[in-house]
């Protein structure tokens, strides 16, 4: 049993780098978080995330949060969030705030963990593409497998639906504008393969691996990256993109 966990581990482990270095311009990002539990049913955390374009040199931006949660019971779970992202190095960049609202639900089955996870998030300044958006996330993670550390290997699948963005001129083909809104739809989809481990009491240190992938469905005048037929310029390109993500976690005890 030992010996087919283990091999179970070694595939994940090789399937995680061969996806990650079959990529293009993969960005790293670090992660530390620290959580508390103020009451049997309330939490808070806050955390740093140190985002890296194509290496440790090219630092981008530093995101800091703090969130809270209600724990209902087992398996409900409500809380608020606030996100504030700068570029250190860049000081002409404006600072973007997210407010971020959460449901999750947990599920078992067997010896499989569910995560059904909806998020609804207010962006100000707006992005050109959004400025409300919604994220729902399906997760499923092993558990009780006796596997070293306490490692779980999981997998999210996760949809993003954008609201609210910058309007946008939409063109027939001979160039006259026929619309100009936002580009409202479902635009967004990620992919996360990983691990989570506990070396240490109270601390947890997640590798993974995240593709993005935008798209366009639905309605051709609520499209983003949309061509402009005088001068084949494209507006709002699709921002796809693969992310290493390594951070680690410290629960205190109060």
């Amino acid at each position: 049993m030992i010996k087919n966990k283990t091999i179970l581990l070694v595939f994940l482990a090789i399937s995680l780098y061969s996806n990650t270095f079959s990529q293009n311009a993969t960005k790293v990002w670090f992660g530390l978080s620290a959580q508390a539990r103020i009451t049997r049913e309330w939490r808070v955390s806050v955390g740093q995330l140190y985002m890296f374009n194509r290496g440790p040199l090219d630092w981008a931006t530093l995101q800091n949060s703090v969130n809270i949660t209600y724990r209902h019971n087992r398996k409900l779970r409500t809380g608020l969030g606030y996100q504030q992202s700068t570029a250190p190095f860049d000081q002409s960049r404006e600072a973007r705030n997210r407010l971020t609202g959460r449901l999750s639900y947990y599920g078992n089955l067997q010896r499989v963990r569910i995560l059904h996870s909806f998020r609804a998030e207010w962006h100000f300044p707006e992005r050109s593409k959004f400025e409300y958006r919604l994220r729902y996330a399906f997760r499923l993670h092993l558990r009780n497998w006796d596997l070293p550390y306490g490692a779980r290997p999981f997998i999210t699948n996760e949809f993003h639906y954008y609201l609210s963005g910058r309007p946008l001129s939409y063109r027939n083909e001979s160039g006259e504008r026929v619309a100009r809104q936002s580009p409202n739809g479902l635009h967004a989809h990620r992919l996360t393969l990983g691990i989570r481990f506990s070396p240490l009491r109270r601390t947890n240190i997640t590798v993974r691996f995240m593709r993005q992938r935008e798209f366009n469905i639905g309605h051709k005048y609520r499209r983003i990256n949309v061509e402009d037929p005088r001068n084949g310029k494209i507006r709002r390109k699709f921002n796809n993109f693969s992310a290493i993500v390594i951070s680690t976690s410290y629960r205190f005890s109060l």
